[in-house]
């Protein structure tokens, strides 16, 4: 336990404090010279073989464990039985720069809160004075950055134990964020996806994404994309927990805390969500569940359904949200599923192999 949590404090140690007296170039140039130190690269494949393992775990639950409950999605479009040379690549490669996404993740929440966030409590008035106060504090103590990590008594999140201690979780910081972070979030990538589709950018980079028409491998089948398009799907988490934490001016909006455990919970049932759109389990989420009207349908705001991503397999201009289908919607990019699709007995999956059955019979 001691070895994880001094892995985990020198991680924390390299990630710059927010600074009007540093600019950008500087804070890339230590934190470069930080990432090429023997022991930070020792505790980064560490992170990564840990995070790559909980990702498995996680590929595998979200696979296996709906199966109890959920009904299945008819195959229609065609799947793709065998990975090629190219794919196996790209999964591991995008396996691989999740431990950096974590490491840049939570490195970036623990450096906002770090400086004393707790600032958006006060009165915009005294915002100025208090930012320019936690700047100084930080340079005076800058020798003791190593000690101010993880286990460190900070100033901050409403005068706490530290950024990580479970006595800064409330309601408020945990829970309340989750909404605007799924929002923030798909209303970015639902942009970014619809970009990816354009022609000129299509071949090069989306499309081998889309060699896969029936997605079932939960995980896996979700991180089969080019790395590129996994760093930009993958950052984008990144620029929304800024967004929410800073505030969006443009829409009135002045910042929120977000904790760790919310961040956690973001990111946690993000990767829940993206395997399940990745599968053939038919997972729906509506608010108020459980209510149906007088033939027996169910009722309520769909919040997340896995068909409406099987649906972008088989027709790519449509439903380009991660999470949700909220800003397709809005941007009239949405097309519902229809059960009364054409379904080929000849495309369906055998439950043993998870392979075609029309490959099994050439077989």
């Amino acid at each position: 336990m001691n070895f994880a949590s001094d892995m985990v404090q020198r991680l924390a140690a390299t990630i710059p404090t927010p600074s009007e007296d540093q600019s950008a170039q500087e804070t890339i140039k230590r934190l470069a010279g930080e990432v090429a130190t023997t022991q930070l690269i020792k505790d980064l494949l560490i992170l990564t073989t840990v995070v790559v393992l909980a990702l498995e775990l996680l590929s595998k639950l979200v696979y296996h464990l709906p199966k109890f409950r959920a009904s299945s999605i008819p195959v229609r479009g065609k799947h793709l039985d065998d990975f090629s040379w190219k794919d196996c690549t790209f999964i591991l490669i995008n396996k691989c720069m999740t431990g950096l996404f974590v490491y840049f993740y939570f490195g970036y929440l623990w450096s906002v809160r770090k400086v004393g966030h707790d600032d958006h409590h006060h009165d915009h008035g005294h915002e100025k004075d208090q930012h320019h106060h936690h700047e100084g504090d930080q340079h005076h103590h800058h020798d003791d950055h190593q000690e101010e990590s993880l286990g460190g008594h900070h100033d901050c999140c409403g005068g706490g134990k530290g950024v990580w201690a479970l006595e800064e979780l409330s309601l408020v910081n945990t829970i309340l964020p989750i909404p605007l972070l799924f929002i923030t979030y798909d209303f970015f990538y639902t942009l970014l996806h619809w970009l990816l589709h354009v022609k000129s950018v299509y071949a090069h980079v989306h499309k081998h994404h889309h060699h896969q028409k029936a997605p079932s491998r939960a995980n896996i089948d979700a991180v089969n994309v080019h790395p590129l398009e996994f760093f930009l799907g993958e950052f984008n988490h990144v620029l929304a927990l800024h967004l929410v934490v800073k505030g969006m001016p443009l829409v009135g909006f002045h910042g929120m805390d977000v904790s760790w455990a919310g961040a956690t919970l973001f990111i946690g049932l993000g990767g829940v969500l993206a395997g399940l759109n990745h599968t053939r389990h038919d997972v729906v989420a509506r608010v108020p569940s459980g209510t149906r009207d007088g033939e027996g349908k169910a009722m309520g705001w769909t919040v997340f359904d896995s068909k409406h991503h099987d649906v972008h397999h088989r027709i790519p201009q449509s439903n380009y949200g991660q999470y949700t289908v909220l800003w397709d919607r809005i941007f009239g990019t949405f097309r519902e599923y229809n059960e009364h699709d054409r379904v080929n007995p000849a495309y369906q999956l055998d439950p043993s192999t998870g392979k075609s059955i029309k490959l099994l019979k050439k077989e």
